[in-house]
């Protein structure tokens, strides 16, 4: 029997933002752009997408920044970190390692990478997307 979903809390380094996920990721990977790569400062960000209806803001008030045409990526006006990864599809994208429990949302695969820097490779055996299409109707 599989426990019921407890719903999911992260926020930022200083704590001046936080918010919940109230479902359970319908996807989770590995995002290896040159956008997140930028933006994180790392070779790689996981993330984890929901449905908008399942995220809500807890506390504070996060700023945005227009990173393409039709999505933002939202942070701490205070300490800067980057948390959430939102665009026209009907999802919400969530850095994991902003979850107050990180090892709940475990990756399942990779996607951008083209993009991936040619020293850094993660140590696993993933299914791996040149681009972003991957089939979100598989996860």
């Amino acid at each position: 029997m599989t426990e019921p979903f407890r719903p999911l809390d992260g926020g930022c380094l200083c704590g001046a933002v936080r918010f919940r996920l109230n479902a359970q990721p319908t996807a989770a990977g590995y995002c290896h752009c040159r956008m997140c790569q930028k933006n994180s400062g790392a070779p790689v960000v996981a993330w984890a997408a929901l449905p908008h209806a399942a995220f809500a803001y807890t506390k504070g008030t996060p700023g945005a920044y227009k990173s393409s045409p039709g999505a933002q990526r939202e942070f701490c006006r205070d300490c800067g970190s980057y948390m959430i990864f939102r665009d026209s599809t009907p999802t919400i994208s969530v850095n994991i390692a902003s979850l107050d429990e990180p090892a709940r949302v475990k990756p399942a695969f990779h996607i951008w990478c083209e993009s991936r820097i040619p020293w850094f490779d993660t140590a696993d055996a993933l299914k791996r997307y040149a681009r972003g299409d991957w089939d979100e109707k598989m996860y």
